[in-house]
């Protein structure tokens, strides 16, 4: 799935949660859900690595939920992006992408469909 498609169908999924929820989708409140988000996955992480209480989860409880939450805070972060008008496509070009010239074998080893895109 492309980004913008995918930045698409997020999109569609928030305004739906702000309906049920009754939420104001404003600029701080998308920027503040991403930091909520993104404290979450670090909880997850914490509970999946053994350095914090395990809730009564099993590993692969924990495992889902550390899922869940790195899905939580890419759709939040595609959503900042797009109300803040953010190609990721190009700002990953110019910020990640530049560094292609530098890339060696090894460095694309176990890697699914880089070889030649690289």
């Amino acid at each position: 799935m492309e980004l913008e498609q995918l930045s698409d169908e997020v999109e569609v999924i928030s305004r739906v949660y702000a309906r049920v929820h009754g939420v104001e989708r404003t600029d701080d409140w998308l920027v503040l859900k991403l930091q909520e988000e993104i404290g979450e996955l670090t909880q997850a992480f914490l509970t999946l690595s053994g350095r914090s209480r395990d809730r009564g989860l099993t590993e692969d409880e924990m495992r889902t939920a550390f899922r869940g939450e790195v899905a939580d805070a890419l759709a939040q972060l595609l959503l900042v992006a797009r109300r803040f008008d953010v190609d990721l496509g190009e700002e990953l070009e110019r910020k990640w992408f530049r560094w292609r010239h530098l890339v060696r074998p090894e460095d694309t080893a176990g890697i699914r469909d880089v070889g030649g895109s690289v």
